[in-house]
């Protein structure tokens, strides 16, 4: 009896019995909250803006942001596959995990709520005008970042190469050698 009160007690302790399942009522309202959300809509639709980043990174190997044109074609397709397939992430099984999550944070009488604010025309505009919004956005905040971003970059460079000054055996460890 003891042993079993000792493996009932370890059991509840683990994250996989500790975490309470939501209730169906909860649950329900929550996998309502992702469809009306639609949030494999949105992750679509910022698809574009994705590829955009990836495509400025890949200019900033290059002297003057100019990639070659082959490569460039090729890193091109390579990006768009790759944003293409994301689609195939939102099985229904993700699906369900994220509203068990959404579950988990919310009431049932919460998350419908949240449906009926989501279902509203505004929001829906909302979410449709996001991505373009974040086009103009982004660009404002990148340049209000890219000063402290580059100080604080400069800083781990140095405090990775004074680190490596002290403990040359970790130059090995280092993904590219000339890095520090």
């Amino acid at each position: 009896m003891r042993a079993l009160a000792i493996f009932v007690g370890f059991a509840l302790a683990t994250p996989a019995f500790a975490e309470a399942k939501p209730d169906p009522t909860t649950l329900a309202a929550a996998r309502e909250l992702m469809r009306v959300s639609d949030l494999q809509g949105q992750m679509r639709a910022f698809y574009p803006a994705v590829a955009g980043a990836i495509g400025d990174q890949m200019r900033q190997l290059f002297v003057d942001n100019k990639v070659p044109d082959g490569l460039g074609r090729e890193l091109t397709a390579a990006v768009q596959a790759n944003i293409g397939s994301l689609d195939s992430l939102f099985t229904p099984e993700l699906v369900d995990k994220m509203a068990n999550i959404y579950a988990g944070h919310f009431t049932a009488e919460e998350l419908k709520r949240l449906s009926a604010m989501m279902s509203d025309p505004v929001m829906g505009k909302f979410r449709a005008e996001s991505p373009r919004m974040m086009g103009e956005l982004m660009p404002l905040i990148f340049a209000a970042i890219k000063p402290r971003q580059q100080d604080f970059e400069k800083r781990l460079r140095q405090i990775v190469t004074d680190w490596i000054k002290q403990h040359p055996e970790d130059k090995a460890k280092l993904r590219s050698p000339t890095a520090s």
